[in-house]
C-alpha cells in the first residue's frame, strides 16, 4: 500500500512539473493572457473555470490509508486540470469566453494624451498646408501686380514723352503764329535811330537789329545812311539763311554804285546771295560790275572772294 501511494505521489509530481511548463508558457504569452489571473474579474474567472473542473473524479479511491492525503492530492490534480483546459481554451480560442482585462489607468490616461497631441498635430498640418497654399496665392498675386505696375510705368513714360513732344510742338507754332515783336522805340532822328541799329548788330542781337533797320528805312526814306542800312540788312538776312531776301537787300543798298567804303563788299556779297539763291548768272554779271567799279579799292579779301565766286559759278574773263 506504501508502495502504491508513493507511485501515486509521483505520478502527481510529474503532472506538476508538466503543469509548471505549462505555466511558464502561458508566462510567454501575450499581456492580454500573462494577466489572465491579476485582471481578469471574477465573472471572466468563472467563465474560464467553470463547476465542471471542481467536480471528483467517478470512482477515484484514495490511494493511501490516510484520507487526508488523498483529497490533497486529488485537489491539486483537480486544479491541474482547470489550469489545463484554461490554457487549451485561451490558445485554441474555441468557444472560449472573452478575458476581461482591467485597463492600466496610467497606460488610458497616456493613450488619451497621445490621441489627443496626434489629432492637434493633424489639424496644425492642415493649417499649415493651408496657410502655404494662401501664401503661394499671394505670392503669385503679388507677381501679377509688379508686372501690371512695370507695364503702366512704361506706358507713363511713354505718355510722357508724347506730351513732351506735343508741347514742343504746340510752342513752335505759337512762335511761328505770333507777331513779331516791335521794333525798338525810335530816338527820334535819323543818325540816332541808325546808331541804336547798328550797335544792336555788333552786340549780336540780330533779330532786333533787322527789325530796327527795317524800321529805320521806313521812318527815314531820304537819310544820308539809308543805302548802308540796306547793306547791314543784307548782311542780317544772309546770316539767317535768307538769300533771296539779302539779294533785295544788296541790291537796294548798290543803286547808283555809290563810291562808299562797304560798295565793294555790298558787290561780293550780292554775288554770293545770287549764287545761294541758283542764280550763277546774275552771280557774274554782279562779279564783273565789281571788277569795272570797286575791284581796285576793294581789299585783298574782298577781291579773293570774288576770285573764288567767279571759278564757282564759271564766269568768264572780262
Amino acid at each position: 500500500m506504501g508502495k502504491s501511494f508513493k507511485n501515486t505521489r509521483l505520478g502527481f509530481v510529474a503532472r506538476g512539473k508538466a503543469v509548471a511548463g505549462l505555466s511558464l508558457m502561458a508566462l510567454s504569452l501575450p499581456l492580454s493572457v500573462v494577466s489572465l489571473t491579476a485582471f481578469t474579474p471574477a465573472g471572466a474567472h468563472a467563465q474560464i473555470f467553470d463547476d465542471e473542473d471542481d467536480k471528483e473524479i467517478p470512482g477515484q479511491q484514495p490511494t493511501d490509508n490516510t484520507v487526508w492525503d488523498a483529497k490533497k492530492l486529488q485537489k491539486l490534480d483537480r486544479n491541474v486540470r482547470k489550469l489545463e483546459r484554461a490554457v487549451s481554451r485561451v490558445e485554441n480560442k474555441k468557444g472560449a469566453p472573452p478575458i476581461l482585462i482591467e485597463p492600466d489607468p496610467e497606460v488610458v490616461a497616456l493613450q488619451a494624451t497621445v490621441d489627443n497631441m496626434s489629432r492637434k498635430q493633424d489639424e496644425q498640418t492642415g493649417t499649415i498646408t493651408t496657410l502655404i497654399g494662401q501664401i503661394e496665392e499671394l505670392q503669385h498675386q503679388n507677381q501679377q501686380l509688379i508686372q501690371q505696375l512695370t507695364n503702366q510705368n512704361a506706358r507713363m513714360d511713354t505718355l510722357v514723352k508724347r506730351a513732351d513732344l506735343a508741347d514742343a510742338h504746340i510752342k513752335d507754332i505759337d512762335a511761328q503764329l505770333a507777331p513779331p515783336p516791335p521794333p525798338p522805340a525810335s530816338t527820334g532822328n535819323a543818325e540816332g535811330d541808325f546808331e541804336q541799329a547798328f550797335n544792336l548788330m555788333s552786340s549780336g542781337q540780330t533779330d532786333d537789329a533787322g527789325r530796327a533797320f527795317e524800321a529805320f528805312t521806313t521812318a527815314w526814306p531820304q537819310a544820308t545812311q539809308l543805302p548802308e542800312a540796306w547793306f547791314r540788312l543784307g548782311q542780317i538776312r544772309a546770316m539767317k539763311s535768307d538769300p533771296s531776301g539779302a539779294v533785295a537787300a544788296y541790291a537796294t543798298s548798290l543803286k547808283g554804285w555809290p563810291k562808299t567804303s562797304w560798295a565793294p563788299e555790298a558787290t561780293v556779297k550780292l554775288a554770293q546771295s545770287l549764287s545761294d539763291s541758283n542764280r550763277p548768272t546774275d552771280a557774274c554779271s554782279a562779279l564783273t560790275q565789281f571788277d569795272k567799279v570797286y575791284a581796285k579799292s576793294a581789299t585783298s579779301e574782298t577781291r579773293s572772294q570774288a576770285k573764288t565766286l567767279k571759278d564757282k559759278n564759271r564766269c568768264g574773263a572780262v
